[in-house]
């Protein structure tokens, strides 16, 4: 069980390495007396889109294909990996242990299978996203 805390602390440290987002922004002096109301709002909102539309360069979707796939399959592996790991653990521990520990083995089981459904059926539900997204496109 330590192994499989380790990994499992060290997957959370990467993913929320994997998150960190840098902004960079300039503090402007404070000017008490500006007043925003909603049509700054809004015209802040249409100049904001109007710069989108006006973009030389747009994102390439096969560009966002391939992180997409690069992606997907990486998070495959490692819930793969961690499942077979957490399988093996506890096929071990319901072999090497006393009854009184072959029974509280397998209690895990039902977390286990459990996580795994989730995992993998959070899988299946991205790859038919993806599928449906990429239909829709062409």
């Amino acid at each position: 069980m330590k192994v499989l805390r380790v990994f499992i602390i060290i997957l959370i440290i990467f993913m929320c390495m994997a998150n960190i987002s840098f902004v960079r922004a300039v503090e402007e002096p404070a000017d008490e007396s500006v007043d925003i109301d909603s049509d700054d709002i809004i015209g802040g909102a249409e100049d904001f889109l109007k710069a989108g539309e006006d973009m030389d360069t747009p994102m390439d979707e096969e560009d966002f294909r391939t992180v997409s796939n690069v992606m997907y399959n990486i998070l495959l592996i490692i819930g793969i990996i961690a499942a077979v790991i957490t399988g093996l653990i506890i096929a071990v521990k319901i072999i090497t242990g006393s009854a009184t520990q072959k029974a509280e083995t397998k209690e895990l089981l039902i977390p286990y299978v459990v996580g795994c459904i989730i995992v993998f059926g959070a899988f299946g539900i991205w790859k038919i996203a993806v599928n449906i997204l990429n239909q829709t496109q062409e």
